[in-house]
């Protein structure tokens, strides 16, 4: 196959490199990456800079480059700067963080797969729970395992959101789940200059429900199918049939 891999913690990540050389046995690889860490972003574009691309040599057995750019950035150079390579399937990670539940709104490798399934393609992203290092060899054989045995079932612009569990946990199986809701208690602290940063705390407190926050919490790889199409189709109807304007 012909792979095209990005992520949003930049083109120096361990996950990234992992994963990209594990593949590139059997498979074409092309990495676009940022140029450094790009998380939360969520689908950022840039469209009032250029864009620099510097080819990167250190992943074995890949065609490598990092972008100035953002996560979707990647999968749209990949396409138009690279356009003779035409992905299988883009993968995106494996993340330094969960994006579980409502993290999706807000993360960079979720941006890469919807972006990817813009064009048609159909997308993986993979996360790990901590935001440090993790078992990422052992997270990158998994992740290939998912993907040989999902991609033939997978349509054109399908996407699956894969997370890895806390790396303290034993892995006890995987799970095709629902999204949940990610609650945070944010708190702004206001740095000596007199700027603010945010500080999220996760909040644990919520009851337990069938969805990947909770079984991803149980020590199990969650795996959620998503698409782009967010549009409210019972509304849609109710309001049609009322005919209300």
């Amino acid at each position: 196959m012909k792979i095209l891999i990005c992520n949003d913690d930049g083109i120096e990540s361990n996950g990234l490199k992992i994963l990209a050389e594990k593949l590139s046995d059997k498979n074409e690889i092309l990495v676009i990456a940022p140029d450094g860490n790009r998380s939360a972003c969520s689908h950022t574009l840039t469209v009032r800079e250029s864009i620099k691309i510097t080819e990167y040599g250190k992943i074995r057995g890949c065609k490598a480059y990092a972008i100035s750019g953002s996560p979707a950035d990647c999968v749209k150079i990949a396409r138009h700067v690279f356009g003779d390579f035409v992905p299988d399937v883009v993968l995106s990670g494996i993340n330094k963080g969960h994006n579980l539940g409502s993290d999706i709104m807000y993360s960079g490798t979720v941006a890469i797969a919807y972006e990817a399934a813009f064009f048609g393609f159909p997308a993986f992203a993979f996360s790990a729970f901590s935001h440090g290092e993790s078992n990422f060899n052992l997270y990158a054989d998994i992740a290939v395992e998912i993907l040989y045995k999902l991609m033939p079932i997978t349509d054109k612009a399908g996407i699956w959101n894969v997370n890895f569990p806390d790396i303290n946990l034993q892995i006890k199986g995987k799970k095709f789940t629902p999204l949940g809701a990610k609650v945070y208690v944010d708190e702004y602290i206001k740095d000596s200059d007199g700027k603010y940063k945010i500080n999220g705390i996760i909040d644990n407190s919520s009851e337990f429900c069938d969805c990947d926050v909770e079984w991803n919490k149980k020590g199990y790889i969650t795996i959620t199918p998503l698409k782009y199409d967010k549009s409210d189709y019972g509304i849609l109807k109710t309001v049609g049939e009322k005919c209300i304007l």
